[in-house]
This record gives structure tokens, C-alpha cells and sequence, in this order.
């Protein structure tokens, strides 16, 4: 096998495959005799059967196959052999082969630029300093109070907060809906629902006309002007949980002041990891801003498809039209495909790997935050093709950073 790659762009290069019939041919015969070694045919014992009949009945999908096999193993032969870093899998520009004859297989692949002069040894971050004030612990211990709160019947007129199970009937459509679940809310936020059912009690009924919001339970009536009869048959009144030491303990520890401590712990870490993060893209952020080379064409179309069809999902951007959502964020493709290439570079210099281990331990934390087993999880990623490799990339493009950021240097941030 030959091979031969030329310069398109600084990014873009052509790559000629040329293999003789010989090579080829030898490969054929090897699987066809593989084929002959298991193949049943009338009136001969399995493996020996004539080649003639063999090559007769297998050789096109022989073949086939073999072609499927080399051509990809040239290619990664090349690859390696020539020092390159493709971004983007291999476009074919004309594969030619003849039964019996040679094989030539051109393609063009887009290569990892080269970056002049990357330094990323001693690179300059600011101290974030982080601090954790009485008033944090407070809000946390009030926020843990209330995930821990129960909504209990009262004999009593609704108020606000209150869940109440009501009938609903549809005056106008003439259908109900029973044990319909309604939060009361404030009176800056209180719907014409709430302000009717304020004060009522149980049994009583109420009429409304309104507009329904989009999101109302009620799929038939959400978005609708509705005339609505409404009869209350439950009031439910929220109970926040006692800040005392009874929560404590129920948390796993003996007081009050002990939990304290406990969330304050928590958030210092918490605001510690935040800070790290937050150092660790200024780092890659001050990379990108400052080295300027090529991106090729393909890889960032590549990267802009991406981000668009992210920005599909949401809810806010459905609606824009596509053009708009690529206008906007072409210059977040940029960003992270110029921040790909640099990892990437510095990565292959340092010799950064990924191996079973680190990819055990990855699935072991996303299967106990997920409260999966690990052996679920494998499974499920299994079902999603390049779900292993998107992990593989993100724990070594992880360890990349931490290795740029463990070399970098302190600094006051000027003060």
C-alpha cells in the first residue's frame, strides 16, 4: 500500500490510498477460504467444496467486505504514519476498484491547526476569595426546612399557600374535573382562581371566568378563556418544619448548632469548587482570546450545527428562526472549537490518556447521582450512539485543565 497527502489549506489535506491488485487479491482469497471453511453446499462436506463454487456464489460480497476492512485500516495507517490530527471524519472524493484490479480510494479530512508558540505553563490566575456569611447558612437551613415541610387538612377559610382539591366544571363545554389540585398563591402573584377561592371554605362553591395559563394542568383548557364553577371538597395547610434540634437530628446529627456547622462546611466547599471552576475557564478562556490561527471549515460548521440544535431544545428559542440562531451563536462555535484545538495540542503533548479506570469511576459517580447502578447506566449509554466517547473526551479534556491549571501562577489581581 501507497499513500500520498497534499496540502489543500493549512487545515484541509487529500489523502491517495493506492493498493495493488496483488494485496488486494490476497486479502479476497484469505476470507474466501474462511468463507469456504464454513460454508454448506449441496453435495459437499462442509470445507470442501470446490473454489470455483466459492468465488462463484461469495466473491462479490467477499469482496465487499474485505474493501470495508482495508480501506479503513489504510487510512489509519496513514493517519499515523504521516504525524496527522484530523476534526472531522474522512469525506470521500472517489473510490475505485475493479474485481481483480487495483484499488485507489481518495478522501480529504480537516486537520488540528497548528497552534505558534502555545504557552500554557505559568499561566496567570486571580485568587477568588470566597466567604461564607451567617446569613448563607440561614437561608440554606430555611430551604432545607421547607423541602422537609407537609401539607395537613385544617377545618378552616383557604388562605394564601394553602392546596386545595376542588371539582372544576367547565360552565361553557359542560365537562368536570374532579380532585383537581390548586395552590393558593400571594397577591402578587395570586391568579383571578386564587383571589375567588380566598376566604371559601369547604363545600363552598365559586364561579370565575378566566384565562388559563399555558402550563395549566388541565390540557384541554390550558391557554382557554374559560367560565369555570368551582367547588372546594379539602383545605390543605403547608407546615414548615421547626428549625430546632429535632431537625438536626433527623439530618443525622445531635443539634441545632452542630447542622449549623455542617451546611456552613458544605457551602465553603461548594463556593471553593465554584471558585476552581471559574479559574480553571479563565484559563482556557485567556488561551483562546489570545492565540489566532485558522479553524477549518467542516469542524466549525460541525461545532455551529451542535450549539443550534441545543438551542432548539429550549423553550425561549424554539421559535427563532434558524438562520438567527446561527448568526447568534457563531461566535460560540469559534470559541469552542479554538478552545477544542488547545486541549487538544496540549493533550497529545503531554501525553494525556483516558483509560478503563477513568471511565469506570465516571460512571460510578453520574450512576449514584442519578440513582442508577453503574451497570443500568452502561446500558442505557450503550443504547446512544457516541454517548462513550462524548465521556471519554469530557474526562480527558477535564484532565487537561487540571493539568494547566495545577502549573498556573497566583495572583492578587493587581491589588
Amino acid at each position: 500500500m501507497n499513500s500520498l497527502v497534499e496540502d489543500i489549506s493549512v487545515t484541509r489535506k487529500r489523502i491517495t490510498i493506492e493498493a495493488t491488485a496483488a494485496e488486494v487479491e490476497g486479502e479476497i482469497q484469505k476470507s474466501l477460504k474462511h468463507v469456504r471453511s464454513k460454508a454448506r453446499m449441496s453435495g459437499f462436506r462442509p470445507g470442501k467444496a470446490p473454489m470455483s463454487l466459492i468465488e462463484k456464489r461469495y466473491r462479490r460480497d467477499v469482496e465487499t467486505e474485505v474493501l470495508d476492512r482495508l480501506i479503513p485500516d489504510y487510512y489509519v495507517s496513514t493517519i499515523k504514519s504521516k504525524g496527522l490530527s484530523p476534526l472531522t471524519p474522512p469525506i470521500v472524493e472517489s473510490k475505485d476498484y475493479q474485481s481483480k484490479g487495483d484499488l485507489k480510494f481518495v478522501c480529504y479530512i480537516e486537520v488540528r491547526p497548528e497552534i505558534e508558540g502555545l504557552v500554557y505553563d505559568g499561566l496567570p490566575i486571580e485568587v477568588i476569595t470566597t466567604q461564607v456569611s451567617d446569613e448563607d447558612v440561614e437561608r440554606q437551613l430555611k430551604a432545607i426546612a421547607a423541602n422537609r415541610s407537609t401539607y395537613t387538612p385544617v377545618d378552616r377559610p383557604i388562605q394564601v399557600d394553602d392546596l386545595v382539591i376542588v371539582d372544576m366544571e367547565d360552565v361553557k363545554g359542560g365537562k368536570t374535573y374532579d380532585d383537581h389540585y390548586y395552590k393558593v398563591g400571594h397577591e402578587s402573584v395570586a391568579d383571578d382562581i386564587s383571589i375567588a377561592l380566598s376566604g371559601k371554605s369547604k363545600q363552598d362553591t365559586v364561579e370565575v371566568q378566566t384565562t388559563l395559563p399555558a402550563n395549566f394542568p388541565v390540557n384541554e383548557l390550558a391557554a382557554k378563556t374559560v367560565d369555570l364553577r368551582i367547588k372546594v371538597k379539602d383545605i390543605k395547610e403547608l407546615s414548615i418544619a421547626a428549625i430546632d434540634d429535632e431537625l438536626a437530628k433527623e439530618l443525622g446529627v445531635d443539634t441545632l448548632d452542630e447542622l449549623k456547622g455542617k451546611i456552613r462546611e458544605t457551602l465553603e466547599r461548594l463556593a471553593k469548587d465554584n471558585a476552581i471552576k471559574k479559574q480553571k475557564a479563565e484559563l482556557i478562556k485567556s488561551m483562546v482570546e489570545k492565540y489566532d490561527f485558522e479553524l477549518p471549515e467542516l469542524a466549525l460548521k460541525s461545532e455551529l450545527d451542535d450549539i443550534v440544535q441545543q438551542a432548539k431544545t429550549q423553550m425561549t428559542l424554539k421559535d427563532v428562526p434558524e438562520e438567527e440562531l446561527r448568526q447568534r451563536a457563531k461566535d460560540s462555535a469559534i470559541t469552542s472549537l479554538k478552545a477544542k484545538v488547545i486541549i487538544d495540542t496540549i493533550g497529545e503533548k503531554e501525553k494525556i490518556t483516558v483509560n478503563d479506570d477513568d471511565m469506570q469511576q465516571r460512571l460510578r459517580e453520574i450512576a449514584y447521582a442519578s440513582s442508577m447502578t453503574p451497570e443500568a447506566l452502561m446500558q442505557y449509554y450503550s443504547t446512544m450512539e457516541g454517548s462513550m466517547e462524548t465521556m471519554r473526551y469530557s474526562i480527558f479534556r477535564e484532565k487537561v485543565v487540571d493539568l494547566v491549571y495545577s502549573r498556573a501562577k497566583t495572583t492578587d489581581g493587581g491589588q
